[in-house]
């Protein structure tokens, strides 16, 4: 699906990448204006600074625009794309499809598939944005501080390196919940389906009982996502926190000790600040890669099915006009227009020649 977009998807982690490359820069820029303006008393050096951050942001706003233009296009072609192959892979395999999934499994894609698969492209700019601000922001601290660059370089891994062990629990629930909607969208089917047949044999409790224990499974089974979920968005607060008080840290001392100047240390907070926003991206991406894989292994197995009528690698000609349908085996001659009835004893026979008529099964040669 990836190389199907990949014009859009350059688009997005291009003006992702200009768009968080230009906030990683403006700590830097903000410190040079307080050490070479306001410390130095230089307001020619003060008005410089400023007006190189006013075009830094603009040029962030205007790459924020196309960015999230991007992103929306990414993931729409990604959730309608979705939906054109399901729906024409639904029309392919015709009365294969519900002998092989149910309705509610198709219906499971459409209502939540799709999003998941558009929005891992959604976040895609946003992430490639994030891997290059993190190289960028180590630079410029190890030209700055050794030390703080070491600090920023392994930390950062370390600190994703620590989210990991909740993703593999995160997406084993998360296939299991979308497993049980699949189900509680069928069972629904179902029941409306067949509710008139239900009234009439007074089975409605019966169904109604089952569809009420379906969903609080699926419920009980959603709370254990959100358990998973809930410290894994806790984890994006607490780790890049905990990242920024370090950091600041290492900043103050150097700067009591002479080592940097004020502008400095306020640029190092600022590098501090913004390192959240990689850091959040990044695990965001996780989750949102875990829920996609989920979703993708779904589409693919409904598109991975073959119809059991297989359609001729030969058009064969047409018959002549005015030709009667006939069926070899039962020796039927349907002529054309003339109202014909199949009587049969045995009901499941009338209904192997309708199957048989209507190419509903692989018919032997010559049978038709």
């Amino acid at each position: 699906m990836a190389r199907l977009q990949w014009p859009t998807l350059l688009g997005g982690m291009f003006f992702g990448i200009v768009w968080m490359s230009s906030q990683a820069v403006m700590p830097a820029v903000i410190g040079k204006a307080i050490d070479s303006g306001v410390a130095a008393r230089d307001t020619s050096a003060l008005v410089r600074w400023s007006m190189v951050l006013l075009a830094i942001g603009l040029v962030q706003a205007a790459s924020g625009i196309m960015r999230h233009r991007f992103a929306v296009t990414n993931w729409l072609i990604a959730a309608y794309r979705t939906v054109q192959l399901v729906s024409h892979q639904t029309v392919r395999l015709g009365a294969t499809l519900p002998r092989k999934v149910s309705t509610g499994e198709v219906v499971a894609i459409g209502t939540n598939d799709l999003s998941h698969l558009g929005q891992v492209m959604d976040v895609s700019a946003r992430f490639s944005g994030a891997i290059v601000s993190f190289v960028l922001v180590a630079v410029i601290l190890l030209q700055t501080s050794v030390t703080l660059g070491l600090v920023v370089l392994i930390g950062v891994p370390l600190l994703m390196l620590g989210v990991t062990p909740i993703l593999g629990p995160l997406q084993r629930r998360a296939a299991h919940q979308r497993h049980l909607m699949g189900e509680l969208s069928s069972t629904a089917s179902d029941i409306v389906g067949g509710l008139r047949v239900l009234r009439g044999i007074g089975g409605e409790q019966v169904f109604h009982d089952r569809y009420v224990r379906e969903s609080q499974t699926t419920r009980r089974a959603g709370v254990r996502v959100a358990r998973v979920q809930s410290v894994l968005d806790a984890l994006q607060v607490f780790l890049p926190g905990l990242f920024v008080v370090v950091v600041v840290w290492l900043g103050a001392r150097y700067a009591v000790q002479g080592s940097i100047g004020p502008g400095e240390l306020v640029a190092f907070y600022g590098y501090s600040a913004f390192l959240m926003i990689p850091l959040r991206t990044a695990t965001e991406y996780a989750n949102k890669i875990i829920r996609a894989r989920v979703a993708a292994a779904r589409v693919v197995r409904v598109l991975a099915l073959e119809p059991e009528v297989a359609g001729p690698h030969a058009v064969a000609p047409s018959p002549p006009v005015g030709a009667a349908l006939v069926d070899v085996r039962t020796g039927l001659h349907v002529r054309p227009g003339v109202l014909t009835a199949v009587v049969s004893e045995q009901p499941d026979e009338s209904a192997e020649l309708a199957d048989r008529l209507g190419l509903m099964h692989a018919p032997v040669d010559d049978e038709v």
